[in-house]
């Protein structure tokens, strides 16, 4: 009878406790660092290893202009980005948590730039410069 009492009686006055998942989602952030905002989530991403991996791939599509690297390159590159916004969009509870512990936030920038990383690729690898020697 005690220990049935004293479960109930935690039921009822329990609180959600800290999920502390940022730890393992976003490593680098500390709660001494604040909520991640627009700027800190770009950061955040571009040095992790899957953002150093972003970065990698466009300076070396952009260096090569090889068009099959290029192409994988991008492949790679939207992917990532389906990742990262499919996180956000289909949040699961550790999603949730990190949002609410604040070392999580919609990746806005984050999609803006990795696009921009792509478009990139493509104006430098397949669109030719306009010649402007042959100008009237």
């Amino acid at each position: 009878m005690n220990r049935t009492m004293a479960v109930l009686v935690c039921l009822i006055t329990s609180t959600p406790a800290a999920a502390e998942v940022c730890d393992k989602v976003r490593p680098a952030w500390t709660p001494q660092d604040g909520p991640v905002g627009q700027l800190d989530d770009l950061a955040l991403f571009l040095f992790e290893p899957i953002g150093l991996i972003a970065i990698g791939l466009t300076v070396g599509a952009l260096l090569l202009r090889s068009a099959w690297f290029s192409t994988v390159a991008i492949v790679i590159l939207m992917l990532m980005l389906a990742l990262n916004v499919s996180t956000w969009r289909e949040a699961d509870g550790v999603t949730r948590f990190a949002i609410s512990e604040g070392c999580m936030v919609a990746p806005y920038l984050t999609t803006i730039v990795m696009i921009a990383m792509a478009a990139s690729i493509v104006t430098l690898t397949w669109i030719k410069p306009l010649d402007r020697s042959k100008s009237p």
